[in-house]
């Protein structure tokens, strides 16, 4: 049986010794490990800490190949975010989680339970259920597991609501940028009048002013003349 498990540590330096154990030998007793991934969840991220991908030993290999680095991008990305908010049922019920070995989907698994500070260990392996409980042993972790076929599914569902929400989002930025373009628009066309305005009450005043001047001159003009002929 192929599996997707995942566990949980809350003390960071278990789940990094359970890791390199896994690494150095990635098979025992009823069980052999593809490929895994070491996860923190730091802050709204869950960011990478080591990976490893030994042989594939999966019935699918086409299928199976480099699921656990699909997951990671997922769980790295925005809907990883979204995800651990508690989206996650809007992907969990999109497909038949009945077959599931838990009925609440993976990402959603990984992504609302692992808090910060928190590590996981992500691994996609070939048991005889539950084989793979026993690299774990001595280590306080929460096991849980999924088909690796249903988490295939559910990482191809994710991508597309991955894809649909960047496209929305991509819509919502065209829009704001749109109605930002037109508000701009309006306020330069209101800066360019409100610049000639500016310019057609200036030329107002200087001409009111040149108008006043040259009475002015015309006055002490006239009054020169006058004196000039006697006849004030």
């Amino acid at each position: 049986m192929e599996n997707v498990v995942t566990a949980i540590f809350e003390v960071e330096a278990e789940a990094y010794k359970a890791f390199t154990e896994i690494r150095q030998v990635p098979f025992g007793e009823g069980y052999s490990v593809a490929e895994a991934s070491l996860l923190k969840r730091d802050g709204d991220s869950i960011v990478v800490v080591d990976a490893f991908d030994a042989a594939a030993v999966t019935a699918d290999d086409t299928a199976a190949g480099m699921i656990i680095g699909s997951l990671v991008g997922i769980l790295g990305g925005p809907l990883g975010v979204l995800l651990g908010a508690g989206t996650g049922a809007l992907i969990g019920s999109a497909y038949d989680s009945a077959d599931a070995v838990d009925s609440v989907s993976m990402l959603e698994v990984t992504a609302s339970k692992l808090y910060d500070g928190e590590v996981a260990i992500v691994a996609l392996v070939q048991e005889e259920e539950p084989a793979f409980d026993a690299a774990f042993a001595g280590y306080d972790a929460t096991i849980v597991r999924h088909f690796a076929v249903d988490v295939i599914n559910e990482v191809d569902l994710a991508r597309e609501a991955q894809a649909d929400f960047e496209n929305q989002l991509r819509e919502q930025l065209r829009a704001e940028r749109k109605t930002e373009k037109a508000e701009k628009r309006e306020e330069r066309s209101n800066k360019v009048k409100a610049h000639f305005a500016d310019l057609k009450a200036k030329r107002a005043e200087r001409k009111a002013e040149m108008a006043e001047a040259k009475e002015i001159a015309n006055a002490q003009f006239t009054s020169s003349t006058k004196e000039m002929l006697g006849t004030e």
